[in-house]
């Protein structure tokens, strides 16, 4: 399968039958099954997505049976034309689309079997439109107006052929336990797609790529694939996987920007008095994967470590790219006991004398970050997350934890976002939302 499957977003949230009845989306589904058995019963993919196809069209999906043996027969009611009233229509050029994503999305020769097949099932007058729609399929350029049904799906589909044709910006996230490194991707992404305890997971490498647009849907390979996974299936690693790689898409929550294709390495821990390979394999993926920026997580609370300055001075050895030094857990500081701007430029010293030039230092408050994204988003916070979401909004308003003036100009001048609630208002002043402004222009 290919990897770049998970960063494509699925077109079911407003899928054209569902509104009908469960008999008729029965028969529809049978047909999509035909032509997986007979043309991909051996992807991954395919079957995969098939499977959330029933998930996510039924209303009773564990009862669901194959029963197809005549694909005309079947297909006869399915293709045929319907009438609401003042309108008649049809889903047959539905079925086309979701044969051919399903099928044949990135395979133009297999999508021409399917679609010489798919043609018998068609009267002669509808081929003109079925040839139409299936040339768009592979050039979005091709017009489709007019086309019964098809607009929700062909728009997602131009937004999913779009956003693979770009190159990935692909960022490596490494720091030591408890800088907070799971927090920060969870507040980039803005879901909870990573474990955030303080003692070591396991070594993996996790790929965390984002997709074009909202599906609600986070796909995961690891070992197995999961197109609808769900909170225990992204906090558990399988043990099958013998590979150090796991996989994760969804589409990333951010406030004010456009979905650009983001991929983040987030590797493990590399101070683990646990189990030295998590070392290894970090250092590995630094020294051996191509990025375009690597992001280095310290923990404002525990600045100029032993461990700190030997990983600083393995990545001075062995990376030549663009890092940028991110400082977190800044918001528990004490106004009158530690400093924001001395602790950035202690660390902007430290650095500078370990050989890192100019480099460039800024903070966060990752958690902040996080508690506002899912307040925004209309996630349910629990009485402990909303008591300390209010007691960061109540301190990210003092002038020296407002975390957003330590960027440079350019960057807080090209964050423009409304702060008419305290959760956006929060969201600003975490510092986050700068970041991701230099992570989403980094080339």
């Amino acid at each position: 399968m290919e990897k770049y499957f998970l960063e494509t977003s699925q077109m079911l949230g407003e899928h054209p039958i569902l509104q009908e009845k469960e008999s008729y989306k029965i028969k529809y589904i049978r047909v999509l099954e035909y032509f997986v058995l007979k043309y991909s019963k051996d992807s991954v993919w395919a079957t995969s997505v098939l499977c959330l196809y029933i998930k996510k069209l039924l209303n009773n999906s564990e009862d669901y049976k194959y029963g197809i043996s005549d694909l005309h027969k079947q297909a006869k009611d399915v293709i045929a034309t319907k009438f609401r009233p003042f309108k008649f229509f049809s889903y047959r050029y539905c079925l086309l689309m979701d044969c051919i994503f399903i099928n044949a999305y990135d395979d133009k020769n297999k999508g021409e079997k399917i679609f010489e097949e798919i043609l018998t099932i068609y009267h002669k007058r509808y081929h003109k439109k079925i040839q139409q729609l299936f040339s768009f399929l592979y050039d979005t350029s091709v017009p489709v107006d007019g086309i019964d049904k098809v607009d929700y799906m062909a728009d997602g589909w131009k937004q999913n052929r779009a956003f693979l044709k770009s190159d990935p910006i692909k960022v490596i996230v490494t720091a030591n336990m408890s800088a907070g490194k799971s927090t920060l991707l969870n507040a980039l992404v803005g879901k909870k797609v990573n474990k955030t305890q303080n003692e070591a997971c396991t070594a993996k490498i996790h790929y965390i790529k984002n997709k074009p647009f909202e599906d609600s849907l986070c796909y995961e390979l690891d070992y197995l694939l999961d197109l609808d996974a769900d909170y225990q299936t992204l906090m558990e690693d399988n043990k099958n996987n013998q590979s150090n790689l796991i996989t994760v898409g969804t589409h990333f929550r951010t406030v004010g920007k456009g979905a650009k294709r983001i991929w983040f390495i987030d590797t493990p821990g590399v101070n683990s008095s646990q189990d030295e390979w998590h070392k290894e394999l970090a250092e590995d993926t630094i020294k051996s994967v191509e990025s375009d920026l690597l992001i280095y997580l310290l923990n404002g609370e525990n600045i100029g470590t032993d461990d700190d300055r030997r990983h600083l001075i393995f990545i001075s050895e062995h990376y030549q790219g663009n890092i940028m030094f991110v400082v977190n857990k800044v918001d528990r500081f004490r106004k009158k006991e530690d400093s924001v701007q001395e602790t950035l430029q202690t660390v902007e010293g430290e650095l500078s004398e370990l050989g890192f030039t100019n480099p460039m230092v800024v903070p966060v408050s990752s958690y902040a970050a996080y508690l506002a994204k899912m307040k925004i988003f209309g996630e349910t916070l629990d009485e402990d997350e909303q008591d300390e979401l209010d007691r960061m909004a109540r301190k990210l308003k003092k002038e020296e934890y407002q975390f957003d003036t330590y960027y440079p100009d350019a960057i807080q001048k090209a964050v423009r976002v409304s702060c008419d609630t305290e959760e956006a208002l929060l969201l600003m002043h975490s510092g986050v939302l700068q970041l991701e402004q230099i992570i989403y222009t980094t080339r």
